[in-house]
């Protein structure tokens, strides 16, 4: 294999990553049912304009050419992903909320919150494993083309990053 082909495999592995960050984020929100907006297709706007610069999910899969097929294919893997993980990411949520408990009550028990720190690292590090593996679920159902197109915008992406770091970066240019 070519050497620019062997740099291209992980630039759309992460690019792909990117892509799809607010979608998989959305399934990480235990009060989102598999209704979201995300699991639909896009973010509403206004969710949008809060935490996502750049194009729309929608925009984006637009722009990939994906088919109506692949739409269905990717929200069934939004659904099974939230379906499989809800009770771990309760399970979270619940230890975050004893532990800032503790915290508010001034009653910080060295003891219980290790423990706490260990069931957060467990239930994370599954969450993690289950999240990486719909990102890889949900490149796999690219074709060829896709993946080039999503190639070619991690390069024009990286090439701008470049051009940002030479002048000064900053979202205003200045540097600071």
């Amino acid at each position: 294999m070519k050497r620019s082909a062997l740099l291209v495999v992980p630039m759309v592995a992460c690019f792909m990553m990117a892509v799809f960050a607010t979608a998989s984020s959305a399934a990480d929100n235990p009060s989102m049912s598999s209704g979201s907006p995300v699991v639909q297709g896009a973010a509403s706007s206004e969710q949008s304009a809060q935490f996502h610069r750049g194009p729309s999910l929608e925009a984006m899969m637009k722009k990939l050419g994906i088919t109506d097929e692949q739409k269905l294919k990717i929200r069934a893997l939004y659904v099974g992903f939230a379906d499989q993980t809800r009770k771990t990411r309760m399970e979270l949520k619940s230890l975050r909320d004893e532990k800032k408990t503790m915290f508010l009550s001034g009653k910080v028990d060295q003891m219980k919150l290790a423990q706490i720190d260990d069931q957060i690292v467990k239930l994370v590090s599954d969450l993690l494993k289950a999240k990486l593996k719909l990102r890889r679920d949900r490149l796999a159902l690219l074709t060829p083309e896709q993946i080039g197109r999503v190639s070619d915008w991690m390069a024009e992406k990286a090439f701008r990053a470049k051009v940002r770091r030479m002048h000064g970066g900053g979202m205003h240019g200045h540097g600071w």
